[in-house]
């Protein structure tokens, strides 16, 4: 559209050292809020009119950040173990990244995937010290039908491989510590954690799920409440065929990495049974996890103060386990 591309040039001119997008235009595209920021800065929203040609502020995406600028971000690219190419976001902590702690961190979804934008998660950790990996493994969206079939009955197994060889291949290139490694996910990127706590040994010295699913047959009976619960059947079976062998929840006694588990009491997307449960039967068995349910929380973390306390929760475990 020409004059779309004219007004994104228009918006372009007007900012500094940032890339400016559009969010939303009015019907006769004379004014348009645009977001300014990059991966390293959460940004502000502004309001351009074209007639006069003035910005206004409306709001900033963090009152108390503005338009500070935090930790580098890249896109990253390594070689899984079977050859698949990997690309990866990777986000540095201060000084020279060399021989670092590490967070690999997988993306929820997992049909979604990860680029170089703002992330609080990810910013976080690095501005306490963390190499932060978050790889787009196999099954990720965004790189073609072919490349998302090959996650196809591969959940906690090469698709886990995929997170592995991510710390491998840092490890070769000295960014990273290979014994100073946690994994810290949320949704899918939960399930992954836990699932690595039980299947690698060794491998990572915590693991932190926040809203993960331990058990994949309980999930879907849990999706059978609601609409299209047949076609998400389907795909389930299509991405995980035996759901009990990839289910963290039935090999508790594999668990030799302490793990923290988060849930809000109000997420509709995975129950918070999903880590209650798990949570009890580890304790039962004498394994090292710290379970915090919150009690408003739901499944995007829409709460500012859900959101403080996870981080503190993190930050106290990583502290503990995986110091920077």
């Amino acid at each position: 559209d020409p004059d779309m591309k004219a007004l994104a040039d228009e918006l372009a001119t007007r900012v500094k050292n940032g890339g400016a997008s559009i969010v939303s235009v009015s019907a006769d595209r004379q004014k348009a809020i645009f977001h300014v920021g990059s991966a390293s800065a959460p940004g502000a929203h502004m309001l351009f009119d074209r007639k006069s040609g003035e910005v206004q502020m409306l709001a900033f995406t963090n009152p108390v950040m503005k338009m500070r600028q935090l930790r580098t971000v890249r896109t990253y690219r390594y070689t899984a173990r079977d050859g698949l190419p990997i690309a990866a976001v990777l986000t540095l902590p201060r000084g020279e990244a060399r021989n670092r702690p590490l967070i690999v961190m997988p993306h929820g979804g997992p049909f979604a995937r990860d680029t170089e934008e703002w992330d609080w998660w990810a910013q976080f950790l690095a501005d306490r010290g963390y190499v932060v990996v978050q790889p787009n493994y196999r099954g990720s969206s965004g790189y073609g039908t072919r490349f998302t079939e090959k996650g196809e009955g591969q959940w906690g197994l090469s698709m886990q491989d995929d997170l592995l060889d991510a710390v491998a291949a840092l490890a070769k290139e000295g960014v990273a510590d290979p014994k100073r490694a946690c994994i810290v996910g949320a949704s899918y990127g939960g399930y992954a954690a836990e699932r690595s706590a039980e299947r690698d040994p060794g491998v990572f010295r915590c693991a932190v799920s926040y809203a993960g699913v331990s058990d994949l047959k309980a999930m879907k009976a849990y999706d059978s409440q609601f609409l299209y619960a047949g076609a998400r059947a389907d795909w389930l079976k299509k991405q995980a065929p035996d759901l009990a062998a990839v289910s963290p929840i039935n090999a508790v006694a594999r668990f030799s990495t302490p793990l923290l588990l988060v849930h809000g009491a109000k997420d509709r997307v995975v129950p918070v049974r999903q880590s209650r449960n798990l949570a009890r039967k580890l304790k039962d068995a004498g394994k090292a996890v710290t379970y915090i349910e919150q009690p408003l929380a739901d499944h995007h973390f829409s709460r500012q103060e859900d959101r403080l306390q996870f981080l503190q929760a993190l930050d106290a475990f990583l502290k503990e386990h995986n110091p920077a």
